[in-house]
């Protein structure tokens, strides 16, 4: 395993100052670079990779609070630790102007050994830590869109043969139905099921895959919710009948069109509305509301189900994450729904949240703003 070398760059108007801290700094791990004016240390910061830079305040043309600017507004040395090196007083807006530079800390001349050494060793071990941190998280984001891309390809390229497989089984329902028996239609019956429902679970898994990938654009336009609401309720009418569940709406007067992407958040209510459904009892209520709330539109679907209990709530939004609660008529779930559901809402610049009560029921909340947000 290499050795990390740290590069700690001391940057002082006099030389004798340079070479007093060298000495005290040198180590095996560690490369000592000098700079004797603020121009020099900025041309020395932008081209090494530095770990750590001790900086004195006081120095002719370009002092040190000029160079820290440039250092934290420059995307290269931004996070460079940064250790101011002064004979100032330790006057308190001194040393406010200092931090709010980006210094990290204050070493103060005459300079104590001790006190130099610990602080040195103590931010280089930070920026260690850090720099650990940061190659952990490129892997995986590596990783994540070597994920995206298997998901992507297999979901893709299993989608054909099992339209295949569903367009055949179709086919055999309408023409052969008549000599098939009892028991080779129930066969077809699961067939079609099973299908269907693999095949919802690919194309869910194609979105998150999009999602995720920033292949996932979103077509604004201006929408009343209130059609969305009813064309959802429309559409689920007859899942609703079929449990004897009934489905209510009310809407806030004068209620502004919003900005969104139609197709998507109509996925999001649909998902919520069959959801509510799926999980609630027969004779009871699924309530859809929508209001506005300073500068936000707020949608909540409310239903009269099992509810779900309160160490699982944190989960529902996980992919593949399924609760205890069973759906009341056997109806299947892929457990991507809500991931979907979440990710869109967010990508609109809105908020999705949950409360729940066992034996009560379930409220999904979504939050979209008004006005346009570049997600």
């Amino acid at each position: 395993m290499n050795t990390l070398i740290h590069k700690i760059l001391i940057v002082d108007d006099r030389e004798e100052n340079l070479y007093s801290l060298e000495s005290m700094l040198a180590e095996e791990d560690r490369q000592i670079l000098k700079a004797s004016s603020g121009e020099e240390a900025l041309r020395i910061a932008f081209r090494e990779d530095i770990s750590l830079i001790l900086l004195d305040v006081q120095m002719p043309e370009m002092d040190g609070f000029e160079v820290a600017h440039m250092l934290k507004s420059t995307k290269r040395t931004r996070k460079t630790p940064i250790i101011f090196v002064t004979a100032i007083s330790k006057e308190k807006k001194y040393m406010l102007q200092g931090l709010d530079e980006g210094a990290m800390d204050y070493l103060f001349k005459p300079l104590d050994t001790d006190i130099t050494r610990a602080k040195v060793n103590t931010l280089l071990k930070f920026y260690s830590q850090q720099k650990e941190l940061e190659d952990k998280n490129l892997e995986l984001a590596r990783l994540n869109e070597e994920k995206n891309y298997f998901m992507g390809v297999a979901s893709h390229d299993l989608r054909n043969p099992l339209g295949n497989i569903l367009t055949l089984a179709s086919f055999i329902e309408q023409e052969a139905c008549h000599i098939l028996s009892d028991e080779h239609k129930s066969y077809l019956e699961i067939i079609n099921a099973s299908g269907r429902n693999m095949l919802d679970m690919l194309n869910n898994l194609l979105d998150v895959t999009k999602i995720e990938s920033g292949s996932f654009d979103l077509q604004f336009q201006s929408v009343k919710i209130v059609d969305v609401i009813q064309h959802i309720i429309g559409e689920n009418k007859l899942n609703a009948d079929k449990k004897q569940i009934a489905l209510e709406f009310s809407v806030a007067d004068n209620m502004p069109s919003v900005p969104l992407d139609i197709n998507l958040v109509y996925q999001v209510m649909n998902n919520l509305v069959s959801n509510a459904i799926k999980y609630s009892h027969s004779n009871t209520v699924v309530e859809i509301i929508a209001e506005i709330k300073e500068d936000e539109m707020i949608v909540s679907v409310i239903d009269q189900g099992q509810g779900i209990p309160e160490n699982e709530q944190a989960g529902v939004f996980i992919p593949f994450t399924k609760t205890s609660v069973r759906s009341t008529a056997g109806e299947k779930s892929t457990g991507l729904g809500l991931t979907i559901v979440k990710k869109v809402i967010e990508s609109h610049g809105g908020k999705i949240w949950l409360k729940s009560i066992v034996g009560t029921g379930s409220t999904f909340s979504f939050s979209l703003p008004l006005k346009r947000v570049e997600a």
